[in-house]
């Protein structure tokens, strides 16, 4: 037997043994990954984040189409501080936000 059925004969047994263990314990199955959507996220600097809760009252302003010089002054930030925050959560996010009703 030469090393590469060796290896091939090894490999068929790995696969057979993986899928026991797989069977045996639940943490070693994988979830399919969904790689478009992990493309959009890294585009957009990773996983999205939960709204802080500044976060959140900036986005509420913003879908109700205030400006960010009006949103730093009265929340008594800047408006660049502002910018941020709407850069890092990826506002406006219109499905956030919660109806008053």
């Amino acid at each position: 037997m030469n090393r590469e059925e060796y290896e091939d004969l090894y490999r068929e047994a790995w696969l057979k043994q993986l899928d026991i263990d797989k069977a045996k314990n639940k943490r070693l199955q994988t979830k399919p990954v969904d790689y478009n959507k992990a493309k959009e996220n890294a585009l957009k600097g990773g996983r999205p984040k939960k709204l802080s809760e500044k976060a959140a009252i900036v986005n509420r302003m913003i879908v109700k189409g205030m400006t960010m010089r009006e949103i730093g002054t009265i929340l008594g930030i800047s408006h660049q501080a502002v910018i941020q925050i709407k850069q890092r959560y990826g506002l406006p996010r219109h499905a956030e936000i919660k109806s008053d009703k």
